[in-house]
């Protein structure tokens, strides 16, 4: 059992590092990209993150309890293949939209490599899923670190838009993996299928706890919206970064969500699940209200510590969701946490970019990080009450 389980951890994290390898290229390019073909407007930035968002407000759930009913291992490999699909369209793309489109298929072919995998760890590892979620999202985001700083050979190596076929066969690479080294997990004969409806993860999430750390999922998915789309394009226009900046940008954001994720996880198994999210969300909160007044070295520093902060807060809180479902729910559990990220992601640019149009950029970073304060205080208070759940 023991070798069989290292087998699915190795398969399944060296796949989607490897993929990850190619969105790091990809992310870090396309920002430019979209005001460049858009001739300048950088408004338009922030539709990156909310295209990629959509597919996980609508698709999450659903797919979650479909692996839970089916197996993970066909929604993996459906996942792979969309993302390889997500690459030959940017590849192709001559204008904006063919971006945003392909980003919507990216963000399809990502949910099982985010959702569904933790929920196999979890299986894997009922007790030190922390360490081994936080294992496999660290070595993840090292590879997306690693994909940006290749961005300026790949013309060299590949031609203009060749990053982008060259994330497509990675992509392809990672479903060869998953689809050699992966069994099909499946319910026990006779056991209880349950219903294809949403209002399943609802029935799983009720108490209060899990509802505050919900909206707290929520603001996690609108800062990583804001961090790889408006932070970045406000860089471009106000302060006049290059395309070697963003990309050393992007490279910060994953070094430090890698070693938060890394440290946060078995961390969270030993002292409890609700420090380490109040903490992340309490550290990101004080980066996003001093980063616009620092220069371009301390700014990248605090966006990276930003995006670190949330990172340790997503390791956490998905341990804390997943010890809410059995082993028959852990897909849909799953699904329901990125269904609460993605609707952050869809709405958080659309939402601080018109705040920041109309009153200023650095002060919608500011009453960003004000919400994120008074969800961790939120958080800290039903802790203290002791209506939190602690680990198993």
């Amino acid at each position: 059992m023991s070798e069989s389980r290292l087998k699915t951890f190795i398969g399944i994290t060296s796949a989607a590092a490897i993929s990850m390898l190619g969105v790091g290229i990809v992310a870090s390019g396309l920002p430019a990209r979209v005001i460049t073909l858009s001739g300048g407007d950088a408004s338009l930035v922030g539709l990156l993150a909310s295209s990629f968002a959509l597919p996980y407000i609508f698709l999450q759930v659903p797919f979650g309890n479909l692996s839970d009913r089916y197996g993970f291992k066909p929604f993996l490999l459906f996942g792979y293949f969309l993302s390889a699909v997500s690459g030959i369209i940017f590849y192709f793309a001559n204008s904006s939209m063919p971006i945003f489109i392909g980003r919507a298929v990216q963000g399809a072919g990502e949910i099982p490599v985010w959702a569904t995998a933790p929920a196999i760890i979890s299986i894997a590892y009922p007790n030190n899923k922390g360490k081994m979620i936080g294992i496999y999202t660290a070595a993840v985001y090292i590879m997306l670190s690693v994909g940006p700083l290749l961005v300026p050979s790949m013309p060299d190596i590949f031609g203009e838009r060749g990053g982008f076929l060259f994330f497509s066969s990675l992509c392809f690479l990672a479903f060869l993996i998953v689809f050699f080294t992966q069994k099909n997990r499946r319910p026990e004969p006779g056991s209880k299928k349950d219903s294809l409806e949403i209002k399943k993860a609802f029935e799983l999430l009720s108490d209060v706890p899990v509802r505050i750390v919900l909206l707290g999922i929520f603001l996690y998915g609108c800062g990583q919206g804001l961090l790889f789309s408006i932070a970045p394009g406000w860089l471009v226009t106000a302060r006049q970064y290059g395309g070697m900046d963003i990309g050393i940008l992007f490279s910060a954001y994953y070094l430090f969500i890698a070693g938060a994720q890394f440290f946060y996880g078995p961390l969270s198994d030993r002292f409890g699940r609700e420090i380490f999210m109040i903490l992340g969300l309490i550290c990101s909160a004080l980066s996003w209200a001093l980063f616009p007044y620092t220069g371009k070295l301390f700014a990248t520093l605090l966006l990276g510590i930003s995006a670190g902060s949330l990172g340790g807060f997503f390791v956490s809180s998905m341990a804390f969701l997943n010890e809410k479902a059995p082993d028959s729910l852990k897909g849909t559990i799953s699904g329901s946490y990125y269904l609460f990220w993605g609707m952050g992601y869809f709405l958080g640019p659309i939402m601080w970019g018109v705040f920041g149009s109309m009153v200023g950029m650095q002060k919608s970073f500011f009453a960003f990080s004000a919400f994120l304060i008074m969800a961790a205080a939120t958080i800290c208070i039903i802790w203290r009450k002791g209506s939190g759940v602690r680990p198993v």
